[in-house]
């Protein structure tokens, strides 16, 4: 059978009508106290599904109170937070797009003003470099995490995702990249801890291993999409110095979990990664022989020949989404495809 972004793709049970994806991207629409999205969110994800994207990954969702890092980030910790989204999944589902909801803490990557006086957290005291999205604060030393602490987050992933799905979605997306809270547990340079979440990369992983092991209770693992990146938002001289020994663990635990849908993210696909001949992407195909997602912006005419070579699975758009909400259509028609300009959006983080 020929390879086409415009072909159908399965997933396990999930089917979507053709290759492109909607990449995850903050947009900052939501009620800033109560964390529920309105109908304005609702039109803006519909018209993406109308013009036909296969699927749709939302910006990140907040999974508790202290996850979030600017403001407008919507939530779903609460029984209102997720009956706000169902308007927007009832919306994309009508034009039989699929979509799942990405769940989200920052971590060290936010402010006592956007956390209503509370310190973001970490597993380590060691602040963030730069300032704050919006605010333009520096980023304060956030509270080092106690134990206790780290397994209700687990749980809270959990308890998101079991809202998620009561809340119409077909599944959900882990950020664990970026320099988030998991990716700031993966890093030696963020993780300082001397306990079970700490030291030997294992230790570090064991985080998003529990997320997993967690989510997966109220998620079919052919529906939970892990997103990783070596590049992190709030360090930019940050590489990891053993690439190939950070994807065979971080693919090992997905094995482990038989979870079917991976999400590497870079800022320019087919970059070769500072400490590895190869891209980020191409050293996951390596090792990972399940769905692969890519991204990083592709152009809209190299997307075909990425899947035709089967070097990834599906293709993600993320700007070019915003300023084409039929981008899909017009990738058939061999359109003109608008490019995207700042002023297209309020924010895009992640």
């Amino acid at each position: 059978m020929t390879r086409s972004i415009f072909s159908d793709y399965k997933i396990g049970n999930l089917t979507l009508d053709n290759r492109i994806v909607m990449a995850p991207m903050t947009r900052g629409f939501a009620d800033n106290e109560t964390g529920e999205v309105n109908y304005l969110v609702a039109d803006y994800y519909g018209k993406r599904a109308r013009y036909g994207a296969g699927l749709i990954i939302t910006e990140g969702i907040a999974i508790n109170e202290l996850a979030k890092g600017t403001y407008g980030i919507p939530g779903m910790f609460t029984h209102r937070q997720a009956l706000s989204w169902q308007k927007v999944t009832r919306e994309v589902h009508q034009y039989k797009t699929r979509i799942f909801a990405q769940l989200w803490h920052v971590g060290r990557v936010s402010h006592q003003e956007i956390l209503n006086g509370h310190a973001p957290v970490a597993p380590s005291p060691i602040a963030a470099i730069g300032k704050v999205h919006r605010l333009r604060n520096p980023f304060p030393t956030p509270r080092a995490l106690m134990n206790t602490e780290i397994y209700q987050i687990i749980d809270d992933y959990r308890d998101a995702a079991r809202n998620a799905m009561e809340a119409g979605f077909d599944g959900v997306e882990i950020h664990a990249a970026h320099g988030y809270l998991i990716d700031q547990f993966i890093s030696e340079k963020t993780n300082q801890r001397q306990d079970e979440f700490g030291g030997s990369l294992q230790n570090r992983l064991r985080f998003l291993d529990l997320i997993i092991k967690e989510v997966k209770k109220v998620v079919p693992k052919n529906r939970i999409s892990i997103r990783i990146s070596e590049k992190k938002d709030d360090d930019t001289d940050y590489v990891w110095e053993y690439p190939e020994e950070m994807v065979c663990a971080i693919t090992g635990i997905l094995a482990k979990h038989q979870l079917k849908i991976l999400h590497p993210s870079v800022e320019n696909y087919g970059d070769t990664l500072q400490n590895e001949p190869r891209s980020l992407h191409a050293l996951f195909r390596q090792y990972w022989n399940e769905t692969l997602i890519a991204v990083g912006n592709i152009a809209p005419d190299k997307g075909s020949n990425i899947i035709e070579e089967n070097q990834a699975d599906l293709i993600a758009f993320g700007q070019l989404f915003i300023s084409n909400p039929d981008l899909v259509v017009r990738l058939k028609a061999d359109q003109v495809i608008f490019p995207y300009k700042v002023k297209d959006q309020l924010t895009c983080l992640n």
